[in-house]
Parts: C-alpha cells; structure tokens; sequence
C-alpha cells in the first residue's frame, strides 16, 4: 500500500522548555492505513533525529476517537500559568476541518479530554519518559 494511503489522524508535539541538558522534541503522528493503525515517532535532539512506529490496535484507537467525538471544548479556554515544562501541541484531524490546541504543562480547564488523548499517544509512543518521569 503506498504512502498516500495513510491518513493522519492526529499530531502531538511535545517541546521541553530550555534547561541545561541537550533536550528532546518529539512529534508523534496517528496514522492510519487501510485497517491498521500506528504512531510515527520523530525525537529531535539537536541535530540528531530517530525515528519510529508503534502499532496501536484498532479498537483502542476507535474507543479513544469516540471520546474525543463527544467532548466538548470551551471557545475560551483559561490555560494556567506555568513558567517551565514543556510545550504540548495536538492537533485533531477532522472530515474537514482540524482542531489545534497548545498548552504549557497543565491543559486549560475544559480540555481534559484533549490532555487524555495526548498522554493516551505520549503513553503508548514513550513509554521510557513517562518511567523516568516518576523516579
């Protein structure tokens, strides 16, 4: 199946705030091809980059697009104030339209379920980070 095939569904882009260390961008992309569906992964880390898929079952990603169908999302969100973390951008693919909704660290009040659908791709793309997270 060629490459035009795939449709992407929905795009994360998490960006740490400047430290001291080299820091990692990463872009995760839900895709879907034919039945199959799978998250690319791109970590930029100053000028080195990798690359890689995870493959997501089909009926969890269907059950994750359900929620996100019946969320509701203030015109006006009110995004708390963070001075440091990270950056966390997703964009929504609709039929035709797209969703684009950025925050710093916490998601505005109203789009938790915007915030469940990113930490649903950050989980299931890094894994590694969200155990060095908690140590």
């Amino acid at each position: 199946m060629p490459v035009s095939d795939q449709i992407e569904l929905a795009r994360l882009r998490i960006t740490p705030s400047c430290g001291f260390m080299p820091l990692s961008v990463h872009l995760l992309k839900l895709v879907q091809r034919g039945d199959a569906y799978h998250i690319q992964v791109t970590e930029q880390q100053g000028p080195s980059r990798k690359r890689w898929r995870v493959t997501v079952p089909a009926d969890e990603v269907t059950q994750q697009l359900d929620l996100l169908r019946r969320a509701t999302l203030p015109a006006f969100p009110v995004s708390p104030l963070v001075c440091d973390g990270e950056y966390v951008e997703l964009t929504i693919h609709g039929e035709f339209s797209d969703l684009t909704l950025g925050w710093w660290t916490i998601a505005p009040d109203g789009a938790e379920s915007l915030s469940d659908f990113a930490d649903w791709m950050r989980k299931l793309a890094l894994p590694d980070e969200e155990e060095s997270d908690d140590e």
